[in-house]
């Protein structure tokens, strides 16, 4: 007999650039693992996103660091470097397709921001995807409803729909790592916008200077 989805380990996967992590980031975490009642948040930094193929990132090793450090008190945050590791353009679905080989017995939902979710039509295999995970939206800064959001979406009505019930209005953080970056390229600080030991990291290596 199959095991139900309510005895399955619930586990978030929140992937990203990471460039650097922010408070937004682990804010987004912590409302995901209460609102969705999860057991973990695994965090996924990408080694090339393919919508983000022409910018230029730091090392994915200082990416990671960042993310182990800020995670390192946190039981139920963890880090992975699945995307890192594998070669190429990290699309969505080869890491979730590599993950249920050692997570067979999860249920895995995708942590997305509401941008996210009017983009997804033209992702690598999204109707595979929708198929692998429960996706669910926060929704960002700028979007003022469900509504607002369901406009701009260019999929299937059932998959708009089902997709639809699980968009969840949580904090709403304006902060974006490429705001980061020029604030420190600029000279200014970011105290506030990232945990004080991302600020110490970056600080030590010189990252994003100018």
């Amino acid at each position: 007999m199959m095991e139900s989805s309510l005895t399955k380990k619930r586990i978030g996967i929140l992937g990203g650039s990471f460039d650097p992590v922010h408070i937004g980031h682990l804010i987004m975490a912590r409302d995901a693992l209460e609102r969705l009642n999860l057991a973990e948040v695994i965090f996924i930094p990408a080694g090339v996103p393919p919508h983000k193929q022409h910018l230029k990132q730091v090392d994915a090793d200082h990416r990671l660091s960042m993310l182990r450090e800020v995670i390192e008190l946190e039981p139920h945050f963890s880090v992975s470097d699945i995307e890192v590791r594998r070669r190429g353009i990290s699309y969505t679905i080869d890491t979730l397709i590599e993950l249920r080989d050692s997570l067979v017995d999860a249920k895995l939902f995708l942590i997305v921001g509401s941008d996210t979710l009017v983009d997804l039509h033209t992702w690598h295999k999204q109707d595979l995807l929708l198929e692998m995970c429960e996706i669910a939206t926060f929704i960002r800064p700028g979007e003022d409803s469900i509504g607002r959001i369901s406009e701009k979406m260019k999929l299937p009505a059932e998959q708009q729909k089902r997709l639809l019930c699980n968009v969840i209005d949580a904090h709403r953080i304006e902060i974006s790592s490429t705001e980061i970056r020029m604030r420190i390229a600029r000279g200014k600080e970011i105290r506030y916008l990232v945990p004080p030991s991302v600020e110490a990291y970056i600080e030590q290596y010189n990252l994003y200077q100018g």
